[in-house]
């Protein structure tokens, strides 16, 4: 996918950013009834970082359409007041709990340059995890959550390094294209773009990381999507051991304004007098 000169430009000087400026251990932050801003996160900051590495200058010259559609496109834009997008977290796994949990990305307010305040519900209980809030994101950064947690659960299961699990994914990322597919939504078909990867098919890998060597990566995005992003989903299956399989998904379910939010509100409590 080649680029004119001034896109190259622009490119040139929206990624020449510190790989990977915020560690995730930053983002581990604490949840509160009033959400403080004044410590968040970029969000278009973190995700040009999440789409870098040393090869910027190559993802500038001839950016992948994968990197494009997750780094460079503006998720966000079609959203005009304070909404929530809610999404299905579900996974199966032969060795560990399965289960099926919630995330919501809940934009608190836009200011008047359309700059979106946003936090985060990123499931509950013992599986939840708490990232910090983002300011002037136009992406929708829940793929980046996604996969931020995927490589800690990677982490967790082999003794590997999250920091190499994300890596590679970015490495991935950036030589994918996407192809254009159909999806069924509300009962329709529609157009969509989707992205597939095996990050770790061609990296030499050791001891009980092995079990990822196939493990591969889709995502789904629509324009007819709020927030674009329709389906994340990984696969797992060890080649060593056919009884180790996981499969992880996320799956958008639905956007709620605030105010139509606090109206459904007003009516249950009207119904329970």
């Amino acid at each position: 996918m080649k680029f004119n000169n001034q896109t190259i430009k622009f490119f040139k000087l929206s990624f020449l950013i510190i790989f990977f400026a915020i560690p995730f251990s930053v983002l581990i932050a604490q949840e509160s009834l009033e959400t403080d801003f004044s410590n968040a996160v970029d969000g278009e900051e973190k995700r040009k970082t999440w789409g870098t590495e040393e090869h910027k200058q190559s993802l500038i010259d001839e950016m992948s359409s994968a990197n494009v559609s997750l780094f460079v496109d503006e998720h966000l834009v079609e959203i005009k007041e304070p909404s929530r997008i809610f999404y299905k977290f579900e996974k199966f796994s032969t060795l560990e709990d399965s289960f099926i949990g919630n995330v919501v990305l809940n934009i608190v307010k836009i200011d008047d340059v359309q700059n979106k305040y946003i936090t985060f519900r990123y499931l509950k209980g013992r599986n939840k995890v708490r990232f910090p809030p983002q300011i002037g994101a136009k992406g929708n950064p829940v793929f980046m959550l996604f996969f931020e947690r995927d490589s800690r659960d990677m982490q967790r299961l082999t003794g590997g390094n999250a920091l190499f699990f994300r890596s590679r994914i970015r490495h991935a990322i950036a030589a994918a294209e996407t192809k254009t597919v159909e999806i069924m939504f509300n009962k329709n078909l529609i157009s969509a773009k989707e992205i597939s990867f095996t990050p770790f098919e061609s990296t030499k890998l050791r001891n009980r990381v092995t079990r990822y060597k196939n493990k591969k990566f889709k995502v789904i995005l629509s324009e007819k999507i709020p927030g674009h992003i329709f389906k994340i989903e990984t696969y797992t299956k060890d080649s060593a051991n056919e009884n180790d399989i996981v499969k992880e998904t996320l799956t958008y379910q639905g956007i709620k304004t605030n105010k139509e939010l606090r109206e459904l509100y007003k009516r249950k409590k009207e119904s329970e007098l």
